[in-house]
């Protein structure tokens, strides 16, 4: 059986440096304000999935994936991707099954964006933040 993607691929690190340099002290606002949306659009997603309403599938789809592609979160991009497709097509089907997985890879995309914005995982070793 497959056990799908593995937790650390879900970050793009590159895309997420080059965000930090360039936000600099907003970054970990922005971050936070992406986590939500991160966290809280595959639900209504799979809201509208239950409801049939294949519209509003493809619109909040759409957003995750926007949101996803700007943090460097390539899988659920993905994911999201192939959401708003089925929603666009009103083809739902399949839908159910891919919402779970994409919400299941939201709770460790968020892990992962707060393990780096505490600097846990810091792409290089120049710029270290200790808060402990």
């Amino acid at each position: 059986m497959n056990s799908g993607h593995e937790n650390h691929e879900l970050l793009d690190i590159r895309k997420l440096n080059e965000m930090r340099e360039e936000l600099e002290e907003g970054f970990a606002t922005v971050i936070r304000h992406y986590q939500a949306g991160i966290l809280h659009r595959p639900e209504r997603i799979r809201q509208a999935i239950r409801e049939r309403d294949a519209e509003q599938v493809a619109l909040e789809s759409h957003s995750l994936k926007s949101v996803c592609r700007q943090v460097g979160l390539v899988h659920m991009g993905e994911m999201s991707a192939q959401l708003e497709a089925m929603g666009g097509s009103n083809e739902l089907d399949a839908a159910e099954a891919l919402v779970e997985q994409l919400i299941a890879s939201s709770i460790v995309a968020n892990q992962e964006l707060s393990r780096y914005c505490q600097g846990s995982e810091p792409p290089r070793p120049f710029f270290a933040k200790d808060e402990t």
